[in-house]
């Protein structure tokens, strides 16, 4: 189960960092059916590396607000 979640996890990761990527060249007057796919493959790993970064700096903040709440009893 913990295994399959996982999987599908990923899957929606790469999903959403690959729309990002279309979205962004497009942005920019690219069309990335115009670019190698090795290129296209190496922008989205780039994404899903800044999508998990930005996750766990996200993570951390919420994390100290807890820890801030539990300390202050606010």
């Amino acid at each position: 189960m913990f295994n399959e979640t996982k999987k599908n996890f990923e899957i929606e990761v790469n999903k959403f960092a690959t729309k990002n990527i279309i979205k962004k060249l497009e942005d920019q007057g690219i069309d990335y059916l115009q670019l190698e796919s090795s290129a296209f493959n190496d922008l989205v790993a780039d994404e899903i590396e800044i999508l998990r970064s930005d996750s766990k700096k996200v993570g951390a903040g919420i994390g100290i607000g807890i820890l801030l709440s539990l300390v202050t009893g606010i």
